[in-house]
């Protein structure tokens, strides 16, 4: 059997894997699953990021970046509270590394230490807390805000998480994709909800704001 280093991903999903494989599709594959971009066996969240991810990059950084975490996707598939977990560590990364990143694109450093400096992204509460330095900070970074907007509406964060990837997009550089890297890795790593201290009556409920 070939190993999936021997292949490139490819941009997109793909009909049959003889016109390629995006990475969530290597994942179906590594598993033994049949073709598909959704494979039973990974997590909703990392596939939603994921799949973002392969798409906003060029072949180069797909397979520079993505395609050697391929594997680490296989079997992440866990509970409810692990993908709410998951998904706020999405936007801890969100808040406190990619918009200081993309404000020091953007020459402003004095707002970028700001937001790096906020304390860890754990429960429903925090997130309150960002959204309200985000529009104070980087009112004009819009898809960084829907992504705290939709996780204070309840949004489960398979629906949500992609929207990370909006900024990576916007980024654009090695910097950012290996930040990026690191992100995913620190969701797979989330496989207990109390280690991220979110599965609180509030959160499970998706109260809003």
């Amino acid at each position: 059997m070939q190993r999936s280093s021997e292949f490139s991903l490819r941009r997109g999903a793909h009909p049959t894997r003889d016109d390629g494989m995006c990475a969530m599709e290597m994942v179906a594959w590594l598993k033994g699953e049949e073709h598909s971009d959704e494979p039973g066996c990974a997590c909703p969240v990392l596939g939603a990021f994921v799949r973002a991810g392969n798409d906003a990059m060029s072949d180069s950084q797909r397979d520079r970046f993505l395609r050697p975490l391929v594997p680490l996707l296989v079997d992440t598939r866990a509970t409810a509270a692990v993908e709410r977990a998951r998904g706020l560590v999405a936007i801890d990364g969100l808040v406190r590394t990619l918009l200081p990143m993309w404000l020091r694109h953007k020459r402003r450093p004095a707002e970028a230490r700001l937001l790096a400096e906020l304390p860890p992204i754990t429960r429903l509460d925090d997130v309150r807390t960002a959204l309200r330095a985000v529009e104070h900070y980087a009112t004009d970074q819009h898809a960084s805000r829907w992504v705290l907007q939709r996780a204070l509406e309840g949004t489960p964060a398979p629906r949500y998480v992609a929207g990370v990837v909006q900024l990576l997009r916007a980024i654009n550089d090695s910097a950012a994709w290996t930040a990026a890297v690191a992100l995913i890795e620190r969701m797979v790593a989330t496989t207990s909800a109390g280690s991220q201290a979110i599965d609180t009556p509030a959160f499970a409920d998706g109260a809003g704001a």
